[in-house]
């Protein structure tokens, strides 16, 4: 009785074994090795499909006004004039 546990045990890591190698042939058949490519997975942002569907919610920003962005540029100078 004891010969047929073993030889059961014996098939599973033979089939493990097996497995793993078949796992390391496929691995190494790709042809980056199987390195991860975090390049291929990128999204960069909500897409059309999202923007038809929710895009009316969030309003566009405005561009900035000349007139806006002189004023901050000159805002270190009134600091100045008024310390």
């Amino acid at each position: 009785m004891g010969g047929l546990l073993d030889r059961g045990y014996g098939s599973r890591v033979m089939w493990r074994d097996f497995a793993k190698s078949l796992r390391e042939i496929w691995r190494l058949s790709t042809p980056d090795g199987g390195a991860y490519r975090p390049d291929l997975h990128y999204m960069r942002g909500p897409g059309p499909k999202w923007h038809a569907k929710y895009g009316h919610l969030y309003p566009k920003a405005q561009p900035m006004r000349a007139t806006t962005s002189a004023a901050l540029r000159d805002l270190p100078n009134l600091a100045e004039r008024g310390a």
